[in-house]
């Protein structure tokens, strides 16, 4: 199953959101993906102005910790959780004011794409919403990541520019 996915700015989706009606959301839970970058953080951003309009909606907001194939045992994994811890506490003071409706946390694994994929899968979110492109230095409209996200979740992902 293909997902249906959205490219648009954080101002047009605000006037699509709007248009809806509070409380009226057509997704019940979102995974919002962020990796410290402008395109994540626009996801972040996006997230947050999409809780204005409902009450009901739920909200977990996750980094990834990338973990090498095969352990290197050079100290570098420790180094990379704790950016990872450093990540997070960013992120948890950026969605402390939505309170008890979201949740922020660590998720580790080979491949980001489908660590978020089964992140989602898990929590039975309905809506995964990521930035356009990550810190990776991969040129295009969509980063590898954000791609293979679109192309292979069961659920709606919604990518912020």
């Amino acid at each position: 199953m293909r997902s249906a996915s959205t490219e648009q700015s954080a101002p047009e989706a605000r006037a699509r959101l709007s248009e809806k009606g509070r409380d009226r959301m057509w997704f019940t839970k979102a995974l919002v993906a962020y990796d410290g970058s402008a395109a994540s953080k626009n996801a972040v951003d996006l997230a947050m102005e999409m809780a204005k309009d409902s009450d009901q909606t739920q909200f977990l907001f996750v980094h990834v910790l990338k973990l090498p194939p095969v352990r290197s045992g050079t100290g570098v994994e420790a180094m990379f959780a704790e950016e990872a811890q450093n990540t997070l506490a960013d992120l948890e003071r950026m969605v402390a004011p939505l309170g008890d409706r979201a949740q922020a946390r660590i998720l580790r694994g080979t491949s980001p794409a489908e660590v978020l994929i089964k992140g989602a899968e898990e929590e039975g979110c309905d809506l995964i919403i990521t930035g356009s492109r990550g810190r990776g230095g991969v040129s295009g409209y969509l980063g590898s990541v954000s791609y293979a996200v679109v192309q292979e979740s069961p659920v709606a992902v919604l990518v912020a520019k």
